[in-house]
């Protein structure tokens, strides 16, 4: 969805502002992609543990692959799986498929766009600094696929990087939180980083009414 515009007077097209998305609606839009997001970037680990081990018992970590006696690599490869499954679930989906909606915010009535006052289509670029550089990296604890991407660097580099990078995630995260909430303008650390705003899409009550 692009930027909305109306006629006034003289044939001149009028730029309607958009205004910021309700905490209550990100809220919402954020648990149902954190949920319906986990269990997308999860699926490949548990595809290929159910293959690879013959077992069924519940899938644990990336480490489990190397404690059952394959190779450390196998962990690394279903890690990458459950990334590009995530990379699917948020960027490409709202890049290609619903411009600007994750499946939680289309079911919010929600969008992300860029920070402008008419809320211009947001662009890749942007999408992959505030879903995997901010998101999956810093504010990992918003994610399932971070903890995969954590397990990773541990495989990689043999140094338990795991724990401290997750207390980092979640103090990031709770920063974010509370930006989203005090600040008038209603947008987190993710926001600021890639220049984007959440607004209300077609359908929500804010949406009609800015566009009345």
């Amino acid at each position: 969805m692009g930027k909305r515009s109306s006629k006034a007077k003289g044939g001149e097209k009028r730029v309607v502002p958009m205004p910021n998305a309700p905490v209550a609606s990100r809220l919402y839009a954020y648990v149902i992609d954190w949920a319906l997001g986990g269990i997308v970037s999860g699926f490949p680990a548990v595809v290929a543990y159910a293959l690879l081990t013959r077992r069924t018992d519940m899938f644990s970590d990336l480490y489990t692959f190397e404690a059952l006696g394959f190779p450390w690599a196998v962990g690394i490869g279903v890690g990458c799986l459950c990334v590009v499954a995530a990379w699917f679930y948020f960027i490409f989906i709202p890049w290609k498929i619903w411009p600007g909606q994750t499946p939680g915010k289309r079911i919010s009535r929600l969008r992300i766009a860029r920070d402008d006052v008419a809320a211009s289509p947001v662009s890749l670029p942007q999408l992959i600094v505030r879903q995997a550089l901010v998101g999956f990296l810093l504010e990992g604890s918003g994610f399932v696929v971070a903890r995969y991407i954590r397990e990773m660097a541990v495989l990689i580099t043999r140094v338990d990087v795991n724990y401290y990078w997750e207390i980092a995630g979640i103090v990031i995260t709770l920063i974010s939180a509370v930006m989203a909430l005090a600040l008038p303008a209603r947008r987190a650390l993710h926001d600021y980083l890639s220049r984007t705003r959440v607004v209300p899409a077609e359908g929500h009550p804010l949406y009609e009414e800015a566009v009345r």
